[in-house]
């Protein structure tokens, strides 16, 4: 049996690895989801709540009552260097607590070089998990959770002819396109988690094989929600350059608040101090509901006999497949809705203006660097209110397929997972990310992955935990690799689990 399963385990393996080519991971909220890449198979306990609720049912220990204080975790996609690593909370922070408006100066020549080196197109994402408080328990034929989680996300990509001119004029026929696009949102979630074991169809197979299926419905509360795009194109027409601009706009909340005060007074950094304010995220928006599934057979492996009935030993030797699907839902947001839009507007110039102020995508920041742009700036007088009825937005959903084999102080496992409707202008696709665990001790777990990424780039994950039964605590990182002349290591994740009390 166990010859077998390493078998359909190496299967698994083989298929993960040659399917490589459109791979992201980016799942931060447990420090297993960062250091392992994934877990959809192997977590359990309030790890497993929002991400495969099946596994609610897997006893990792004898103690069927779990209490969780402060999971969280940071993610951001430039990263920063290792050396650095201990900034990266604090720079996430800045993108979801408006604190300031103030510009951050030119951007240099350097730096220009660093952002465009292999794409004409530059895109960063900053997201962030937190689990302040869960609890959990099982018995021999059902578990139960209940968990707080606030997260965001925004994101921006821009192309490099903001930045370099120089290339137009080269073909007079197309023109010179400038376009900037962003996208913001956080929400806060009260999930409440069923799972138990799928009795009719393990009666039909013999021995201890066992499926497990797992429901957590959640109620969402939205903070603030933005959406942006701006296209802005030059044609040579009677050797001038004819510009055109066309801006869309779709907020809720305080954003939206900013908005209407930057158009009516013209002065952003006074609707900045009126309506951002680092409780901006607090206020509700919108409310949504949402469902978290999943699935997970285990086939238990040697002499463990912990899936017999009445047994209360934890799981130590098993292969496991699961699939999950996550955030089934949407939001309504009803909070001061706005939908803006400008009609295209022509202006006429001898040249193409330059541009070297510094974008980094803070709250309400885009909006500012189009209005104090001579050039482009005057978008924003032609732009106008077009419906302010509340609006709609679906959940980022996502598919998780995953093994994980276990046998005693090792545990190896593969995830797959594909995005429907990806918030973060990254185009929707699979992603693949291959981990292991080892307890050479056995209260220390060390954890490890590689995450293959888009142009067979290469993130790896690592861990590592304290647990002695009673406590468990936790804490991993993820990196990867930057080319070009900054060529290190940086770390674009971290994730820590700082209480989890078993009793």
């Amino acid at each position: 049996m166990f010859i077998r399963a390493i078998i359909l385990f190496l299967c698994h393996l083989i298929l993960a690895m040659t399917a490589g080519e459109t791979v992201r991971a980016q799942m931060i909220a447990t420090p297993n989801q960062v250091a392992l890449g994934g877990g959809v198979a192997y977590s359990s306990g309030l790890s497993a709540h929002f991400n495969n609720p099946a596994n609610l049912m897997i006893r990792e220990d004898h103690r069927r009552h779990e209490i969780t204080w402060g999971i969280g975790g940071v993610h951001h996609s430039t990263g920063v260097p290792i050396r650095n690593a201990g900034n990266l909370p604090g720079k996430v922070r800045s993108f979801f607590v408006p604190e300031d408006l103030n510009s951050h100066g030119m951007i240099t020549d350097a730096e220009r070089n660093r952002m465009f080196y292999d794409s004409d197109r530059y895109h960063q994402t900053q997201s962030y998990e937190i689990i302040p408080a869960g609890y959990t328990w099982s018995g021999n034929d059902r578990a139960r959770s209940l968990a707080l989680r606030s997260r965001g996300i925004t994101s921006f990509e821009m192309n490099r002819n903001w930045y370099d001119s120089g290339k137009a004029g080269d073909d007079p026929e197309s023109p010179f396109v400038r376009f900037v696009n962003e996208s913001y949102q956080v929400y806060h979630e009260v999930s409440f988690a069923m799972a138990r074991e799928v009795t009719m169809l393990n009666q039909w197979h013999s021995g201890l094989n066992t499926l497990y299926i797992g429901l957590a419905p959640k109620v969402l509360f939205g903070g603030m929600y933005s959406q942006i795009r701006y296209r802005s194109e030059y044609q040579i027409i009677d050797d001038a350059w004819q510009n055109s601009g066309e801006l869309e706009v779709l907020t809720a909340g305080n954003m939206n608040r900013y908005l209407e005060s930057l158009l009516s007074s013209g002065n952003a950094q006074q609707a900045f101090s009126e309506h951002l304010s680092p409780s901006s995220n607090l206020n509700t928006s919108g409310l949504g509901i949402g469902l978290d599934a999943g699935l997970t057979y285990i086939i238990p492996l040697g002499d463990d006999i912990s899936l017999s009935p009445h047994s209360q030993e934890p799981l130590r030797k098993s292969l496991r497949f699961s699939v999950a699907l996550t955030d089934l839902g949407a939001i309504r947001y009803t909070g001061s809705p706005g939908e803006w839009y400008t009609q295209m507007i022509i202006r006429t110039y001898p040249e193409i203006p330059g541009k070297t102020a510094r974008f980094e995508g803070k709250p309400g920041e885009l909006l500012r660097y189009i209005k104090d742009d001579s050039a482009e700036g005057p978008v924003l007088e032609n732009l106008g209110r077009v419906d302010d009825s509340s609006f709609f937005v679906q959940l980022p959903t996502e598919l998780h397929l995953g093994s994980a084999l276990q046998y005693g102080w090792f545990a190896s496992m593969i995830d797959l997972n594909y995005r429907f409707n990806s918030p973060d202008f990254r185009t929707d696709g699979w992603r693949i990310s291959v981990g292991s665990e080892i307890r050479l001790i056995p209260y220390l777990p060390l954890m490890g992955s590689v995450q293959l990424n888009p142009g067979r780039n290469v993130a790896v994950g690592a861990g590592a935990g304290l647990d002695i039964g009673i406590v468990r605590a936790a804490g991993a990182v993820r990196l990867f690799h930057t080319e070009g002349e900054a060529s290190q290591w940086h770390v674009n994740s971290i994730s820590a689990l700082s209480l989890q009390v078993r009793f």
